[in-house]
C-alpha cells in the first residue's frame, strides 16, 4: 500500500508508454489533462490511503486502456521477465523499468532521467507495459465482436456445462429410483430400503436444485458482462462513425443499434443448447438403451430427428417474416423519431395525415410478420409437443411388448425408460422458441452489420497521427463531394488557406459553405482529393486531436441534455466557474445565466429544446472561447442573434481569437466579413468563383453588379426592334 503520495506525470508516462512500443496510440492532451487532475495533490488529499492507491491505479489502467496497453496486473515487486513495468514506488514516484544490468541494478526512467536501484524500496506497486493482443483490438464486424465476447467467457460457459453435467446426471436417479421401488421394493415388500433409496434420491434432487442455480448465477455474472461489454463498443463504434456515414434516419439508426439484445440473447442461449442440452439428449438415449435395450431407445432417438426436421423446416419461414417484420419496426421508429424532432412543423404544415399514413402502413406490414411468426412457431410448437406424446405413446407399447414376450425387460425399468424420455425430447419442445430467437438474432445481426460497414473516422488507418502542434495551414487538392443519391456539392481544384489567416467564405445557398467547412474539421471525407492540415492529410490525424485543436461550431447548433454548465464545458477539462463566468460575460450568455433561479444549472433538455436559437448559438460561441482552439471554423455563427448580440459576441470574438490562429467563416453578414481579411465565394456546384483580399474580392463584386445593373437598364431603355417606336429609329414608318 502506497501511504504516501506518488507524483506521476501522465503526459510524461504516456510518451515513454508510446515510444516502448510503437503501435500504441497516443492520447490527446484533454485526456492526459484529465488524468492528471484525478491525481493532483488536492484532489488526493481527502483519501484515506487504501483509496489513494486504488485512485493511482484506476489512473494508470485509465491511461492503459486509451492507448492500448493490456489492463495492468499489479505486483508487490518488479521482475525482469515482465519488463518493460510501470512503478508506483512511495518515497521515489513513478518510474518506468526498462532494464536490469548483470550487477542486479535496475534501471529506471524518470521525466527528469535515468536513474540506477540496486534494491527498490516496500511497499511499491509494479505492472507490466503488455501490447494489447490482437484479438483484443477494434473489430470490423458485428459477428467478430460477438464472437469475441463469446470466446472470451468460454470458461464461463464450460463451467455452465460441467454444471449441466452433474445435474443431469444427477436427474436421472429419479428414473433409478422408480425401477428399483417397482422391481425391488414393491415385491419384497422392502420398506428400509425404500427409505433408504427415498433419501438418496431427495438429496440428489436437493443437490441438482443447487448445482442448477450456481449455474443460473455464473450465467447471470457473465450475461451482465457481456451486456456492458456489448453495450459499450457498440456505442464506441457509433461514437467512431464519420459524420459523412450516418445513415439518414436517426431513428432506424437508434433501434439497429439496440438490435445487441437481441442478438446476445440468443448467442447465450444457443450456446447453451448446443453445448449442453442437446448433447444430453443423447447421453439419456443410451442410458435408455442400456435399461431397456436397442429398440426402446431407438423411439425417442426417431423422434428426436424428426423434431429437429420439422424445426429446420419452419425456420426458413421464419426468418423470412422475422427480417421483414425487424425492416419495418426499424422505420417505425424512425418515423416516430422524426414525428417528435418535427412536430411543430408536421402541425404548421397539416402533414399529420401523411405521417399516419406511414405509420399505418409500417404497422401493418409489422403487425402481420409477427402473426405468421407466431403462426409459425406455434404449429412448430405443436408439432414438438405431438412428437413428446407420440414418442412417449409408443416408447410405452414397445417397452410393454418386449416385457410382455421376454424377460429382457421389468416394469420398473420400462418406467425407468418412460420417465427418461421426456428429458430425451426435453430439448425439442425449447426448439420452436429457439428458432424464433434465431430468426429475430439473424435479421438484428444483418441491421447491425450495416452499421459495422459504415466508415468510421480515421478509416484503415491503424495509428492515427497526433501532431504536437496545429498551424492551421490548409490545402484542398482535386476536390470531389457528394452526399448520396444527389449531384456533386463540391469540386475544388486547388484552395490553400496560410496559418494565421481570417477566411470568409459566402456563396448561394446550396453553393458547398458549410460542406467544404465540415471537410476542414475533418468530419467529412472527400470522395475524390485531399484535405491537408499542416501538410499531413486530415483523415490521418486522429479524431480526438482535431476535436482538441480545432474549433467548429455548426450553423444548426444542437445540447445535449444536461445543465448549460454540462454544455459549456462538454469534452473540456480544468475549467473553473471564474473562467465561464467570464466567457459568459464576454459572449453575452451572462445575461441568461443572471436572469436564472438556477444560472449554470439551468435544465436544457434533448437538443436544446426551450432555449432560442440565439442562445443556443451564444453557448456554442462560449464554449469555444473556453477551448481555446488553434483552428475557428465557424458556420453562420451568430445567424439567429439580434444585432446588439451579435456585436458583442464579434467583440468577444475578435479578443479570443490571436493573429497565429487560423479563422474559417460561413457567412452571409458584412459585420461577420469585417472579421475576415480573405474572401472565397463559392458558385453553385461547389466551384470557386471569386478568391482574394476581402477588399479587392468586394471591389469586384460591386463593379460586376453595377455592370449588371447598367445592363439591365439599357435592356429596360432599348426600345424592341419590332416596335413601332423602332421602326421610326431606323426611319421607317408606321403604317396607320
Amino acid at each position: 500500500m502506497i501511504a504516501e503520495p506518488v507524483d506521476i506525470d501522465i503526459g510524461w508516462l504516456a510518451q515513454r508508454c508510446a515510444a516502448l512500443h510503437a503501435s500504441l496510440h497516443r492520447p490527446s492532451r484533454r485526456e492526459i489533462r484529465s488524468l492528471q487532475d484525478s491525481i493532483a495533490p488536492d484532489a488526493l488529499a481527502a483519501d484515506a490511503d487504501g483509496a489513494r492507491t486504488e485512485r493511482l491505479r484506476e489512473t494508470v489502467a485509465t491511461l492503459f486502456r486509451s492507448i492500448g496497453l493490456d489492463a495492468p496486473e499489479w505486483r508487490s515487486a518488479p521482475t525482469q521477465d515482465a519488463l518493460p513495468m510501470v512503478a508506483l514506488i512511495p518515497g521515489i514516484g513513478c518510474r518506468v523499468i526498462y532494464a536490469r544490468t548483470p550487477e542486479g541494478h535496475w534501471l529506471m526512467e524518470c521525466p527528469n532521467g535515468s536513474q540506477q536501484l540496486f534494491q527498490v524500496p516496500l511497499g511499491g506497486q509494479y505492472a507490466a507495459m503488455s501490447a494489447r493482443a490482437a484479438g483484443n483490438e477494434r473489430t470490423t464486424t458485428a459477428l467478430a465482436m460477438f464472437r469475441n465476447a463469446l470466446f472470451a467467457r468460454k470458461g464461463v460457459f464450460v463451467q455452465a456445462a460441467l454444471a449441466s453435467l452433474l445435474a443431469n446426471v444427477l436427474a436421472i436417479s429419479a428414473s433409478i429410483y422408480s425401477m428399483q421401488v417397482y422391481d425391488r421394493v414393491i415385491p419384497t415388500q422392502g420398506v428400509s430400503t425404500l427409505i433408504v433409496l427415498t433419501i438418496g434420491v431427495m438429496l440428489a434432487a436437493v443437490l441438482e436444485l443447487v448445482v442448477k442455480m450456481a449455474r443460473s448465477a455464473i450465467l447471470e455474472n457473465s450475461i451482465k458482462g457481456m451486456d456492458l461489454e456489448l453495450s459499450h463498443k457498440i456505442f464506441l463504434r457509433l461514437l467512431g462513425l464519420r459524420m459523412d456515414q450516418f445513415p439518414a434516419s436517426v431513428g432506424t439508426l437508434s433501434s439497429q443499434l439496440r438490435s445487441y439484445e437481441t442478438i446476445r440473447g440468443f448467442a447465450s442461449a444457443a450456446t447453451l443448447y448446443v453445448a449442453v442440452d442437446a448433447p444430453f439428449a443423447l447421453l439419456f438415449v443410451g442410458v435408455i438403451w442400456l435399461l431397456g435395450g436397442a429398440p426402446v431407445a431407438a423411439v425417442p432417438a426417431v423422434f428426436f430427428l424428426l423434431a429437429l426436421t420439422v424445426g429446420l423446416f419452419y425456420r426458413s419461414r421464419i426468418a423470412r417474416h422475422a427480417e421483414s417484420g425487424n425492416v419495418a419496426t426499424n422505420r417505425k421508429l424512425g418515423l416516430l423519431v422524426e414525428t417528435v424532432e418535427s412536430a411543430e412543423a408536421v402541425k404548421a404544415t397539416g402533414a399529420g395525415w401523411q405521417q399516419l399514413t406511414r405509420w399505418d402502413t409500417l404497422n401493418r406490414q409489422s403487425v402481420e410478420d409477427d402473426i405468421k411468426i407466431r403462426r409459425y412457431s406455434e404449429q412448430a410448437s405443436y408439432f414438438a409437443a405431438f412428437m413428446q406424446q407420440s414418442s412417449y405413446i409408443l416408447l410405452v407399447a414397445t417397452g410393454a411388448w418386449i416385457a410382455a414376450t421376454t424377460t429382457d425387460l421389468t416394469m420398473g425399468g420400462l418406467i425407468a425408460c418412460s420417465i427418461l424420455s421426456g428429458r430425451v425430447l426435453g430439448p425439442v419442445g425449447a426448439l420452436p422458441g429457439l428458432i424464433v430467437q434465431w430468426a429475430h438474432a439473424r435479421a438484428a445481426l444483418d441491421s447491425l452489420e450495416k452499421v459495422f460497414a459504415l466508415q468510421c473516422d480515421n478509416h484503415d488507418i491503424v495509428r492515427p497521427l497526433t501532431p504536437e502542434h496545429v498551424r492551421g495551414e490548409f490545402q484542398v487538392a482535386d476536390l470531389r463531394f457528394a452526399y448520396p443519391g444527389r449531384p456533386e456539392t463540391l469540386s475544388i481544384e486547388r484552395l490553400h488557406i496560410r496559418a494565421g489567416e481570417k477566411v470568409a467564405i459566402l456563396g448561394a445557398v446550396g453553393a458547398g459553405k458549410s460542406t467544404l467547412l465540415k471537410l476542414l474539421a475533418g468530419l467529412y471525407m472527400p470522395n475524390e482529393g485531399r484535405v491537408l492540415l499542416d501538410g499531413l492529410d486530415i483523415q490521418q490525424i486522429a479524431r480526438a486531436h482535431l476535436s482538441e485543436h480545432i474549433g467548429y461550431s455548426p450553423q444548426d447548433v444542437k445540447l445535449l441534455a444536461g445543465s448549460l454548465r454540462e454544455n459549456l464545458t462538454a469534452g473540456l477539462t480544468g475549467v473553473d466557474e471564474a473562467d465561464m463566468l467570464r466567457a459568459c460575460e464576454a459572449t453575452g450568455l451572462g445575461a441568461l445565466v443572471a436572469s436564472h433561479p438556477k444560472g449554470l444549472d439551468l435544465d436544457i433538455a434533448e437538443g436544446g429544446t426551450g432555449v432560442s436559437g440565439g442562445q443556443k448559438q451564444l453557448v456554442a460561441l462560449t464554449r469555444m472561447l473556453l477551448a481555446k482552439p488553434d483552428v475557428w471554423l465557424l458556420d453562420e455563427p451568430t445567424a439567429a442573434m439580434d444585432e446588439q448580440t451579435e456585436l458583442r459576441s464579434l467583440q468577444a470574438l475578435r479578443q479570443a481569437v490571436s493573429p497565429q490562429q487560423t479563422v474559417v467563416i460561413v457567412t452571409h453578414k458584412p459585420s461577420l466579413i469585417a472579421l475576415a481579411d480573405r474572401l472565397i465565394i463559392l458558385m453553385p456546384g461547389g466551384r470557386v468563383f471569386m478568391d482574394g483580399p476581402r477588399d479587392a474580392v468586394l471591389e469586384k463584386l460591386r463593379q460586376q453588379a453595377q455592370n449588371i445593373q447598367k445592363a439591365q437598364g439599357l435592356r429596360a431603355v432599348k426600345p424592341d426592334a419590332g416596335s413601332p417606336a423602332a421602326a421610326e429609329g431606323a426611319g421607317g414608318r408606321t403604317v396607320q
